[in-house]
């Protein structure tokens, strides 16, 4: 009886072993694997029939881009990604992801474009990595923006759709170029304060912000952004135009603009945070330009003497030879004459 219980025992065992082996080998087999733009790519995108809980740690390790839409993915910690250093693109879109613990993005040195959008996120992610380029966090409702900073290399934000109430105050983030908080509807005020913080910003989404500068007191604010934004040749799109001027009303008078002492320190410090940056960046390009020639430039004269040498061997090597020829045949002929 004991024999038996046993044998059954360990059927069972190895009935879920199997059963767990088959899980994982399927979620091998839809992840699909592709090329794009020479990039290793695994989909592993929920439409395919499986709907993963955390992040597989079986795919192809050489991956670059990790699709991974539309699954019931709800954490991230600081071991989800390190069996995936290579990625350069990962999409997570449409899960549930409400935590992502300190370290998670950091292992991702390479990582440029990250798809956080349709999650639920309260605060941006912190260690973001600062290769990152591009950043959507679409549809999350966000709170907190503070870590936004790390990502000096970020060039596009997406926040649209993250029932944002004020412009995201940003700290100096001279890398940003493109920031679209379209479809914030209760999204009332844009202040030049914030705008100078991203002084290299050529495009800025703001439609379907329908209560923006709405208010009559907002009208001296509305003037002075408006005038921000094409001095500094920024691109706007769905900018309602300002409330209209009534009668003599205190809001009317836009005599001086908004906070124009601390706008233009801002932006200058925005300025040269970015020189500092390029600065440095050039430091190294003119560093590696010295020491290659350090290397080469030896080289090179080395090269150059010793093709030298060749020709001069050459060139000396024809007359030697022209001229114990002539000496043996002035020989030949004073030895057939003595016989003669």
């Amino acid at each position: 009886m004991k024999t038996i219980m046993i044998l059954m025992f360990v059927g069972l065992f190895l009935f879920f072993e199997t059963e767990g082996a088959s899980n994982i080998s399927n979620i091998v087999v839809r992840c699909k694997y592709s090329k794009k733009n020479e990039l290793l790519m695994a989909n592993c995108h929920g439409a395919n029939g499986q709907k993963l809980k955390t992040i597989p740690d079986n795919i192809m390790s050489e991956v670059q881009i990790l699709k991974l839409q539309t699954n019931r993915i709800a954490k991230l910690n600081n071991r989800s990604f390190v069996m995936y250093p290579k990625i350069k693109e990962l999409l997570l879109s449409d899960n549930v992801v409400h935590t992502i613990k300190p370290g998670s993005l950091s292992v991702l040195d390479k990582l440029e474009l990250l798809d956080l959008s349709g999650n639920a996120l309260y605060e941006v992610p912190a260690g973001l990595p600062k290769s990152l380029v591009h950043l959507n966090l679409n549809m999350n409702p966000i709170k907190r923006m503070d870590q936004l900073s790390r990502a000096v290399g970020l060039q596009v934000l997406k926040l649209s759709r993250c029932g944002l109430v004020k412009y995201p105050a940003l700290d100096v983030m001279p890398s940003l170029v493109e920031l679209d908080v379209s479809g914030n509807d209760l999204l009332n005020d844009l202040d030049p304060v914030t705008l100078a913080a991203t002084c290299r910003l050529s495009w800025l989404n703001v439609t379907g912000c329908t209560t923006l500068f709405q208010r009559p007191e907002s009208r001296c604010r509305c003037l002075s952004a408006v005038k921000w934004t094409r001095n500094h040749n920024i691109q706007v799109f769905g900018m309602p135009p300002c409330p209209v001027a009534n009668g003599t009303s205190v809001a009317n008078k836009c005599t001086a603009p908004t906070a124009l002492h601390k706008t233009t320190a801002l932006f200058e410090r925005c300025m040269d945070e970015w020189d500092r940056r390029n600065t440095f960046r050039w430091s190294i390009g003119l560093w590696l330009v010295i020491m290659v020639a350090i290397v080469t430039v030896p080289m090179y004269v080395r090269w150059r003497n010793q093709r030298g040498h060749s020709k001069i061997v050459r060139a000396i090597l024809p007359s030697t030879s022209s001229t114990v020829f002539n000496v043996r045949h002035e020989s030949s002929r004073k030895y057939l004459f003595f016989y003669m």
